[in-house]
């Protein structure tokens, strides 16, 4: 699609110069000649086959043609989410710039009425369903229009029911995904319009005929689509829809996931009937086919022991199965002991001699307040706008993968995290968006700590043998560390350049809460709770990252805030804050880039709020013979009262 082509539009604007295609011309057209010798009732070949010929018209040079069928391309080709009781069409395409392709409300006006004139004329029932439904969306008090998609969705089933029609090429069944949205969004609007007749009695018969059918052919994939609108909209008795779908799920037929499924059918069912003895049964067994699934793959390693955690989960919420819990949780356990053997390594090879050099050259040779200054500068915290533009576009591009979940396991094999997939649902969506983002800053920490901060850390050593009385002035300084714990940064940043992580880490971290609440009640927030007994309560990170986000990111910006909370609190990052206080960082992760690049960030929020007198700090510090000397006089009044009260984002 190019930008001219109708329907492209920037954000939620009408379309710029957008022209009303009249009856006249569609009529001028024929309007259905580029589907009519197709026996397609399914609007995305419709779709395929208005753009064709739009193209093939547009070369011709008859642009009237042209423009007809390019508006019924972008109107077929519009997102179908028939579960979305509000907005049941959406943009086919959305790009990186905002730009999206056509939905209903850019035709609102005009060509809606336009749309109401030429639908009852359509032939091919999938192309009048989706002409009416619009114009009905974009204008309620048409009913005609809501009577009329009802009924032409009905047609385009019934078609396929009958072998008349089919939705796509060797996709003859009427209970395929395909049928089941037509039949679900007829009876969308059939309820919101009040199932009046007689377009609503022949739904609901014809929603009972496709589910019989498929349950007759033993098609339970097709039973599965089907008998959940009958249920959903109560148009079938929910005890036959139970026995149906119990019949299915005991028959050798389905496949350990489909069985599940029958089975969690079976029980909405009952519990719809309301029995709830019966619903728990049929839940139990879905349980069981988890635990079979798990079998299948020999009871060991990562699927094995998803399917038995999903399992335990399931039997958690049903009553009395506390026995069963018990006889599975042991083979989780030996499941989970077993994923690290499975687990492979996906590598690409990086040359990072280039950045090992830029990090070397950036600090060789320099006084050692300047190295540091440097040094605190390698890297830059990017804006959350930046980094979810960079996973819905990762996202757009690599759409199979995001359409997978994922886990995160420790070394123990225990899954500590889960990553969902992405399912057009706004709240999962933007979870699964978090993960993305976590999984990106991760691979960037891997190549700034390896590339960048250990070759400096290394240089900076090597050219100024550190000791611990070199960092006091600098935490001295620093309003991010409170008077008495300038002993214990600077015992950490010693180690830290010195090369032991473990010590560096386990001193560090621990500390940024503190720090935190430290810094906020110095640019006047209180960071504390009052309980009811009147006694008080210092937040915890979490707790600040929520309530006091505001004054945070007053303090040091939303793009530090942000990469505070990845590295530290997210659940699907490191959760270093969480990790070292339950002593869950083994030694070897504390030489792990995630933990090199922990030091370094703690580092530079030392150096953050000192920045802006930097080189009035070093001038006065090497004038006085370096840091050695700086510790026992002391800075400048005037410098050190405009560190003290800088509580800006640098």
């Amino acid at each position: 699609m190019t930008e001219d082509e109708p329907g492209h539009q920037q954000g939620d604007e009408a379309p710029s110069g957008a022209v009303t295609v009249t009856p006249e011309e569609f009529a001028e057209a024929d309007v259905e000649a580029p589907i009519r010798d197709g026996n397609s009732v399914d609007c995305r070949n419709l779709g395929s086959l208005y753009e064709t010929a739009s193209k093939q018209h547009a070369q011709s040079g008859d642009e009237g043609a042209a423009r007809v069928f390019g508006l019924l391309a972008q109107v077929t080709r519009m997102h179908f989410k028939p579960d979305d009781g509000t907005e049941p069409y959406g943009p086919m395409m959305v790009l990186a710039d905002g730009t999206r392709s056509m939905i209903p409300s850019d035709l609102r006006g005009d060509q809606s009425a336009v749309f109401a004139a030429i639908a009852p004329g359509l032939q091919n029932p999938g192309l009048r369903a989706r002409i009416s439904d619009v114009a009905w969306l974009n204008d309620r008090k048409l009913y005609a229009m809501a009577q009329l998609a009802i009924d032409a969705y009905s047609d385009a089933v019934q078609a396929v029911l009958e072998a008349r029609s089919e939705f796509f090429p060797n996709n003859p069944s009427a209970s395929s995904r395909g049928g089941a949205d037509m039949l679900c969004r007829a009876c969308r609007i059939a309820k919101t319009t009040g199932w009046k007749d007689p377009e609503g009695t022949r739904l609901k018969a014809l929603v009972s005929d496709v589910t019989q059918d498929a349950f007759d052919r033993k098609d339970h994939r097709g039973f599965l689509n089907a008998a959940e609108i009958a249920l959903r909209f109560r148009i079938d008795e929910p005890t036959a829809v139970a026995r149906n779908a119990e019949t299915l799920a005991a028959t050798g037929g389905p496949d350990a996931f489909t069985s599940r499924e029958l089975w969690e059918l079976a029980a909405r069912a009952h519990q719809q009937s309301g029995d709830d003895a019966e619903r728990d049964r049929c839940l139990v067994s879905a349980a069981e086919r988890l635990v079979a699934l798990a079998e299948g793959d020999g009871g060991r390693g990562i699927v094995a022991a998803s399917h038995l955690m999903h399992a335990i989960e399931a039997l958690r919420r049903i009553p009395n199965t506390d026995v069963r819990r018990r006889e599975l949780e042991p083979r989780l356990r030996e499941a989970q002991v077993s994923i690290r053997d499975q687990m492979g390594t996906i590598s690409r090879p990086v040359d990072l001699t280039e950045l090992h050099k830029d990090a070397r050259e950036s600090v060789e040779g320099l006084s050692l307040p300047h190295a540091f200054a440097v040094f605190a500068r390698l890297a830059a915290s990017r804006t959350p706008d930046e980094l979810r533009d960079e996973a819905q576009r990762q996202a757009g591009e690599n759409l199979f993968s995001s359409l997978i979940p994922m886990l995160m396991v420790d070394d123990e094999g225990k899954v500590i995290s889960k990553s969902p997939a992405f399912v057009g649902d706004a709240e999962t969506d933007d979870l699964a968006l978090r993960h993305s983002i976590a999984r990106n800053e991760g691979l960037l920490r891997q190549l700034v700590a390896s590339g960048l901060i250990d070759p400096a850390r290394r240089l900076i050593q090597l050219e100024h043998p550190l000791e611990q009385r070199d960092f006091i002035p600098l935490v001295a300084m620093s309003p991010f560390v409170p008077a008495d714990r300038e002993g214990l940064f600077s015992l950490a940043f010693t180690r830290f350049f010195g090369g032991d992580f473990i010590s560096a880490l386990h001193i560090l971290v621990p500390q940024l809460e503190n720090s935190l609440r430290y810094i906020l009640k110095r640019a006047g927030h209180e960071p504390s709770s009052i309980r009811s007994d009147m006694t008080q309560e210092n937040r915890t990170l979490s707790v600040m990252l929520k309530k006091d986000r505001d004054s945070l990111e007053g303090v040091f910006g939303t793009a530090i805030v942000y990469e505070i909370e990845n590295l530290f609190d997210f659940p699907g990052g490191p959760a270093l804050r969480h990790q070292l206080a339950h002593g869950l960082v083994s030694g070897a992760a504390c030489y792990g880039t995630d933990a090199i690049y922990a030091c370094w960030f703690m580092f530079r929020l030392c150096c953050l709020h000192v920045f802006e007198h930097w080189d009035r700090l070093a001038e006065w510090m090497e004038g006085n013979q370096g840091w050695e000397r700086s510790s026992a006089a002391g800075p400048p009044s005037d410098v050190a009262e405009a560190a003290d009260n800088d509580s800006g984002p640098s």
